[in-house]
C-alpha cells in the first residue's frame, strides 16, 4: 500500500547485447531510466545512429498518418477502439511488417495525389471566383476586352459604388461634356435597399486622369477583371462554369484515390507508428548509458517487487551481464509509484490528477477513498441513477475485454461508487428522483420503510451531516499531517500546528453540541476544556521565536482568528447537500413533465415515455459531473491543505507504443 519501494539498478553488458538488453527492460514495463545530469553528455554513437533511423521512419508515418487518417473509414467504431479493440500483435510480428512495407513509394504516391489535389483545388476557387465575379458584371453589354484590353483610343473600368454616390457620380461625369461621347456610365440594376452597386465607365483615353480623379472622390472602388477574360460576361461565365464542373469531378476523384490510398494503407501505417513509436522510446531512453570501447551502463530505477523477475530475464540473454540493485541513497529523490490494491488503485487517478507523492511522503490515495466515495454517493445520490451506472459500467465489461488497466480502473472508479450511491438513493427515498411516488404507489410502503432521512422535507438534517462529514474529514487531514511531522521528529510543530487545532475545533464542536443538548452535558466542560488547551498552544505557538513580547502577543491573537478560515472549509461541505438536492429536484421535475405529457390523448404515454427516458439520462450525465468535480475539490482544496503537497516525480518506466494495437511481449 502506499508509495512503492524501488530499487536502483546498475547494468553492465556487452555492447553486442545492447539490443536484447533494451527490449528486455522495455517489455518489462517496469523500468525507469535515470537519465544522465552531464551536460556536455554524448549518447553513444550506436544508440544516435538507431535514433536517427527511427526518427526518419516516423517521420514518414506521422505524414501519412495526418494526410491519410482523414480520408480513411474505419471499420471498428471509435468507442471500441478507446476501450481496448485492437488487434494483438508482437513486436516480432511488426518488425516483419516494417521490413516487408516500403513507406517511402507509399509517402511518393500520396504526396503526389496531394499535390495534384492542391493544384485543382487552386484552379478550382479560381474558376468560381471568377463565375461569381462574371455574375456580377453580367449587365455590362460590350466585351469585356474593352476593361482588359481597350483599343487605341477608348478604354474602360468598373468597380463598386455606394448607391449614394450614385447621382453624384453621374452629375461629377456630366463635367466631361465638353468631350463629345468620350464617357459612357453604365450602372447595374439595383433595388432601394442595395448598399453597393456595380458600375461600369467606357471613357476616351486621351480623358483617362480626369475620370479616374472623378471615380476616386465619388468613392468607386475598382475591381481588377484577369486579362484574359475578352469576351461578354455571359460568354465568359459559361466557360467557366464548365470548368468548375469539370474541376470538381476531377477533385472527386483524386478524393476517392486517396480514399483508396488510405484504405489500403492506414492499418498498416498505424502498426508501424507503434512500433516505430516504440523503438524511438527505446533508444530515446537508452542514449543515457555510458559506454567504454566495448562495454555499456544503463542505470533505471525498478519496483522492489519487479527487481528478481527482471533478474532473471536479463541473466537470460547471456553471460556477460552484470547487474546490481541498491537502495536509494538519503540525497536522492526517486519517482513515485502507488501501488495500492484492487479496491483503492482506482482512486489512484485523483491523486494523480493533483500531483504524485514524493518518494518518502504519504500516498493519500487510501485516505480520501472512503471520503470521496461517500460524497460522491452523497452528490448523485439516486438509486436509480446508481443502478444505470452499474449496469452501463458492468455491460462495458462484459462486452470489451482488453480495456487498457488505466481506462479500467477510471471506470471502476464509478462503479465503486454507484455502490454509495444507491446506498444513499435508498436511504434518502430517491429512485429517479420521486418515480415511485409518481408511478409505483404500490412501493411506497417499501421505500418509507428504507428511509433514513429525507432532504425535501428535512434538509437541515442532511445539511448537519454533511457540516459533521467536513469536520470528520478536516481533523482527519490535521491529525494525518501530525502524524507526518511526528515521524520526522518535529514534534513541536505537530503539537502546535496541527494537534492544537484539532482540539480547538473538535472541542467547539463539542461545546456547541452539548449546549444544543444533543449529547449530554458534561461534553460542555470537555469540549470547553479541549478548546481552551488548542487556544492556548495556538497562542503560545505563534510567537515561538519572537524575541519582542507585544508582536509574541499580537501574532497569538492573529494565529487565533484564523478559526474563521476553518468555519469556511466546514461551510463547503454543505455542497453536499446542494448537489444531491438539486438531483432529486431534476428528477422530479422530469417526472413531473413526463405524467402531464402522458394526460397528451392516443400518444401522452409515448411522449411521456420519451421525456423520463430522455430527461433521466440527461440528468445522470450532468449530475455525475457534478459529483465528479465538487466532491474532487473538497479533497484538493479542504482535506489536502492541511497536509499534503505533492511534487513528487511520477513513476514513468520505459514501455511500448500501443495507440493502435496491443503489443505482446
Amino acid at each position: 500500500m502506499g508509495v512503492a519501494r524501488l530499487k536502483k539498478a546498475e547494468l553492465y553488458y556487452h555492447k553486442s547485447v545492447h539490443e536484447q538488453i533494451a527490449a528486455v527492460l522495455q517489455e518489462s514495463g517496469a523500468c525507469q531510466i535515470i537519465s544522465t545530469s552531464e551536460e556536455t553528455f554524448t549518447p553513444p554513437a550506436d544508440i544516435e545512429a538507431l535514433i536517427a533511423k527511427t526518427d526518419e521512419k516516423l517521420s514518414d508515418v506521422r505524414y501519412l498518418t495526418r494526410t491519410l487518417t482523414p480520408h480513411y473509414v474505419d471499420p471498428v467504431p471509435a468507442l471500441d477502439r478507446m476501450l481496448g479493440e485492437r488487434p494483438d500483435v508482437t513486436m516480432t510480428e511488426l518488425e516483419e511488417l516494417a521490413a516487408k512495407t516500403d513507406l517511402k513509394a507509399v509517402c511518393e504516391k500520396t504526396r503526389e495525389t496531394e499535390r495534384e489535389t492542391g493544384d485543382v483545388r487552386v484552379k478550382l476557387s479560381e474558376a468560381r471566383m471568377n463565375v461569381s465575379l462574371l455574375s456580377a458584371l453580367s449587365f455590362f453589354p460590350y466585351p469585356l476586352s474593352v476593361i482588359t484590353e481597350g483599343t487605341r483610343t477608348v478604354t474602360g473600368l468598373t468597380g463598386t459604388i455606394k448607391a449614394a454616390n450614385i447621382s453624384g457620380f453621374k452629375a461629377a461625369l456630366g463635367d466631361f461634356s465638353k468631350y463629345k461621347d468620350d464617357s459612357e456610365l453604365i450602372i447595374a440594376p439595383y433595388d432601394e435597399k442595395a448598399q453597393d452597386v456595380y458600375a461600369a465607365v467606357i471613357y476616351s483615353r486621351a480623358i483617362e486622369p480626369e475620370i479616374r480623379e472623378v471615380c476616386a472622390k465619388n468613392g468607386l472602388s475598382l475591381v481588377e477583371i484577369p486579362a484574359s477574360l475578352t469576351g461578354t460576361p455571359d460568354e465568359e461565365k459559361e466557360k467557366f462554369t464548365a470548368s468548375v464542373s469539370e474541376l470538381e469531378a476531377k477533385e472527386a476523384e483524386l478524393g476517392r484515390k486517396m480514399a483508396e490510398i488510405a484504405q489500403a494503407n492506414v492499418p498498416t501505417v498505424q502498426k508501424l507508428s507503434d512500433y516505430y513509436n516504440s523503438l524511438a522510446n527505446r533508444y530515446n531512453g537508452m542514449a543515457s548509458s555510458d559506454e567504454t570501447a566495448s562495454t555499456m551502463l544503463t542505470k533505471f530505477w525498478v519496483p522492489a517487487e519487479k527487481a528478481d523477475s527482471l533478474r532473471q530475464s536479463i541473466e537470460a540473454i547471456g553471460t556477460d551481464i552484470e547487474l546490481t540493485y541498491s537502495a536509494p541513497a538519503p540525497d536522492e529523490e526517486p519517482p513515485s509509484l502507488l501501488n495500492n490494491g484492487d479496491t483503492v488503485r482506482p482512486f489512484n487517478i485523483l491523486t494523480e490528477l493533483y500531483s504524485s507523492p514524493k518518494y518518502r511522503g504519504i500516498d493519500p490515495t487510501p485516505l480520501l477513498a472512503p471520503f470521496f466515495w461517500i460524497f460522491f454517493g452523497m452528490c448523485l445520490g439516486d438509486a436509480g441513477y446508481a443502478l444505470v451506472v452499474c449496469g452501463t459500467i458492468l455491460w462495458v465489461f462484459r462486452k470489451y475485454k482488453k480495456i487498457a488497466p488505466g481506462v479500467k480502473d477510471f471506470i471502476k472508479l464509478f462503479l465503486f461508487c454507484s455502490v454509495s450511491t444507491f446506498i444513499y438513493g435508498v436511504i434518502s427515498g430517491s429512485f429517479f428522483g420521486n418515480f415511485i411516488d409518481s408511478f409505483l404507489p404500490p412501493l411506497i410502503p417499501l421505500k418509507n420503510a428504507l428511509m433514513l432521512v429525507d432532504p425535501m422535507t428535512n434538509p437541515m438534517q442532511v445539511l448537519g451531516i454533511s457540516l459533521l462529514l467536513g469536520v470528520i474529514h478536516l481533523m482527519f487531514g490535521l491529525l494525518i499531517a501530525c502524524y507526518d511531522k511526528l515521524r520526522h521528529g518535529e514534534f513541536i510543530d505537530a503539537l502546535g500546528n496541527d494537534l492544537s487545532w484539532f482540539l480547538l475545533i473538535v472541542g467547539l464542536c463539542l461545546y456547541g453540541v452539548g449546549l444544543g443538548g444533543m449529547l449530554p452535558p458534561h461534553f460542555i466542560q470537555v469540549g470547553g476544556g479541549m478548546a481552551g488547551l488548542g487556544a492556548v498552544i495556538i497562542f503560545i505557538y505563534a510567537g515561538k521565536g519572537e524575541p519582542n513580547w507585544f508582536k509574541k502577543i499580537i501574532n497569538g491573537f492573529l494565529a487565533l482568528y484564523g478559526s474563521t478560515s476553518y468555519l469556511g472549509d466546514i461551510l463547503s461541505y454543505s455542497r453536499l447537500l446542494a448537489l444531491g438536492f438539486g438531483s432529486a429536484v431534476i428528477g422530479m421535475v422530469i417526472n413531473l413533465l413526463g405524467g402531464l405529457a402522458a394526460d397528451i390523448p392516443y400518444i401522452g404515454w409515448l411522449i411521456a415515455v420519451v421525456v423520463i427516458i430522455g430527461g433521466h439520462i440527461f440528468s445522470i450525465a450532468i449530475n455525475i459531473l457534478g459529483s465528479f468535480v465538487h466532491p474532487l475539490r473538497l479533497q484538493y482544496v479542504e482535506f489536502f491543505g492541511k497536509f499534503y503537497t505533492g511534487g513528487g516525480e511520477p513513476f514513468t518506466p520505459l514501455t511500448l507504443s500501443q495507440e493502435y494495437v496491443n503489443v505482446r511481449s
